[in-house]
């Protein structure tokens, strides 16, 4: 007997085969009652989290903040979150609230969005590395990137000298493959022989 998960919106009731089926639902029908949604989420203490939180030393955050990593992802989760703050933010100002206060409460506003960006982000590289960890390619490659920086070259340097040295690897995955579909709008009618 075939038994197939369903995944209901929990804002319309309508359902769906694939969990990434029901987040594109959300994300794009329901936005902003997701935004709200998600804000009241963290706001409240998250008594019910299913995730038992670690506490956090001093010297935990200060290695956090100083990874070079996290910060990029950091200031991307704010720059693609910026539009809803600047809302937000005007929207306070409007309402005669002070700059300081405004900023500050648009900041708190919005922070779930910012994690949730910076978690995508950090989850997209997990996914990559789990799926790569095992590769020979990928190991030769980050052995030899690892090389280059204990021989004090700097991070953006190593890589790209790394890539460049091992970038003929990949030539495979760019081979024309008769299979490949492309739209004879993006071919141009001028290129048929």
């Amino acid at each position: 007997m075939n038994t197939f998960k369903s995944y209901p919106c929990s804002l319309c009731g309508r359902t769906f085969s694939r969990k990434y089926d029901l987040e594109r639902h959300e994300r794009h029908v329901h936005s902003k009652e997701r935004e709200e949604e998600e804000e009241e989420e963290m706001d409240s203490d998250d008594k019910d989290s299913e995730v038992e939180e670690r506490e956090v030393s001093d010297e935990d955050n200060d290695e956090l903040e100083d990874n070079e990593a996290y910060r990029e992802w950091y200031e991307g989760a704010k720059e693609a979150t910026e539009d809803m703050r600047r809302e937000k933010y005007e929207k306070y100002i409007k309402d005669g609230m002070n700059p300081e206060m405004a900023r500050e409460k648009a900041y708190l506003k919005t922070v779930w969005a910012v994690k949730r960006d910076f978690f995508d982000q950090y989850s997209t590289f997990l996914r990559s590395h789990a799926r790569l960890k095992n590769e020979d390619v990928y190991t030769e490659i980050t052995d030899d990137l690892e090389e280059k920086m204990e021989n004090g070259v700097e991070v953006d340097k190593a890589v790209k000298r790394t890539m460049a040295k091992h970038r003929s690897k990949f030539d495979g995955l760019f081979h024309y493959d008769e299979d490949d579909n492309v739209s004879e709008s993006a071919m141009g009618e001028d290129d048929e022989d």
